[in-house]
């Protein structure tokens, strides 16, 4: 999850980004990353990725939930994140070892605190990344 935090740090999105949900809460306005599934390894012996390296493809699933005041201020942020992602696709495979990301839901509304937080949206992506058997 620190690739994308990196990633979306480094947008200027204006508002904190979580790698968890922290114990206390996110704040108000924030994006908060949280990993839903994976590992989960496909039955191999690994694929070659360089030619003294074999690795196996782990799969996983990324929840993001974006947190603002209101729905169009909330719309916005999502977009934003969307684009930061996507704007930085090659960066993730080539730095981070993400491959393959793509949106596998959302944006859906999600659960909102009435008083605190009147909109809450959910995204969910899917990427693949090798864990090393040789």
């Amino acid at each position: 999850m620190t690739a994308f935090k990196t990633v979306l740090d480094s947008a200027g999105l204006g508002v904190k980004v979580y790698e968890e949900q922290p114990y206390e809460g996110a704040e108000q306005r924030s994006v908060v990353l949280k990993p839903l599934g994976g590992p989960t390894a496909r039955p191999s012996l690994g694929l070659r990725i360089t030619p003294t390296t074999r690795a196996m493809e782990e799969y996983y699933t990324l929840q993001i939930s974006c947190f603002f005041d209101d729905q169009v201020s909330c719309r916005s942020l999502v977009d934003k994140v969307n684009q930061t992602l996507f704007d930085h696709v090659d960066e993730l495979e080539r730095v981070y070892d993400i491959h393959d990301l793509k949106r596998a839901a959302g944006p859906v509304p999600g659960p909102v605190d009435v008083g605190v937080r009147e909109s809450h949206i959910l995204m969910h992506f899917e990427f693949y990344t090798h864990r090393v058997v040789s």
